[in-house]
């Protein structure tokens, strides 16, 4: 499963040049960039390998991540008069739209892990703890998708009905009914922040109690303070690391990326 380490290492790499502008981290964003472009799978996206022939809404989120991080650092380059420094496969943006066509169920919204409407994935042994009906994972990916491709949450009826189900399940931590996921919660923040509405104030309302409230502040920093523990569904995976960082860049979203209403920003 190296490419989806990749897409996100990518993320961190690109992120690091656009704030930064280092020469030294240009070099390993372009090359991340470059290998994104090699992996995808002609007219449409990712998954796990170069070209596999076969994609997943998963994998190919994170890429579309590290590919708009990257879309973000060229236009702020050209508002400021320079040339774009980043090379991008644009046409991979079409591929990602293509995909989540395929996998969005229109009659509700669903967009499926590998099947049109399908559940999200989850560890074998942890399907029964954290059932996919918790979950509108791959939901998020999709309508962040197609708010990022330009489409207008006001007037898309597909985005719309995917932001329904993402406010019918918020943020809830209760580590008992399988609610957890920091997976899904990260994409749906940003998705949901890109919708705006009552969808957003729905699920904003449990931002600032579901994840701010269980913010570790026992202990020292050293230990867990600051933290937040890795009681979802990849906790095991990604360990302490993996649930802080996603709840740190879920409480970005304010200011992170911009809101899109088609092709304009505000």
């Amino acid at each position: 499963h190296f490419i989806y380490n990749h897409a996100t290492a990518s993320l961190a790499m690109v992120e690091a040049y656009g704030m930064t502008g280092s020469p030294l981290f240009r070099g390993s964003a372009q090359k991340a960039l470059d290998f994104i472009a090699l992996a995808r799978n002609p007219y449409f996206a990712w998954r796990y390998g170069v070209k596999p022939g076969d994609n997943d809404t998963s994998v190919s989120g994170w890429m579309m991540m590290a590919l708009k991080s990257a879309k973000l650092v060229n236009e702020d380059a050209v508002r400021r008069r320079k040339s774009p420094p980043l090379v991008i496969d644009e046409e991979a943006f079409d591929g990602i739209l293509a995909w989540i066509d395929k996998m969005t169920d229109p009659d509700t919204g669903r967009v499926g892990y590998i099947q049109r409407g399908g559940m999200p994935a989850r560890p074998h042994e942890m399907i029964d703890r954290f059932p996919g009906n918790r979950s509108e994972s791959m939901t998020g990916v999709g309508v962040l998708a197609r708010a990022f491709a330009g489409q207008n949450p006001k007037t898309s009826e597909v985005i719309r009905k995917g932001a329904a189900l993402c406010a019918a399940l918020p943020p809830t931590w209760n580590p008992d009914d399988g609610s957890v996921d920091m997976y899904y919660w990260y994409y749906a923040t940003l998705a949901m922040f890109q919708v705006g509405g009552r969808p957003w104030k729905i699920w904003n309302d449990h931002l600032e109690t579901d994840i701010v409230d269980h913010q570790r502040q026992d202990t020292t920093y050293c230990l867990y303070k600051g933290s937040w523990d890795p009681i979802g569904p990849w906790g095991p995976d990604g360990g302490r690391v993996y649930s802080t960082a996603l709840m740190a860049m879920c409480l970005e979203v304010y200011y992170r990326y911009p809101v899109f209403v088609g092709l304009e920003r505000r």
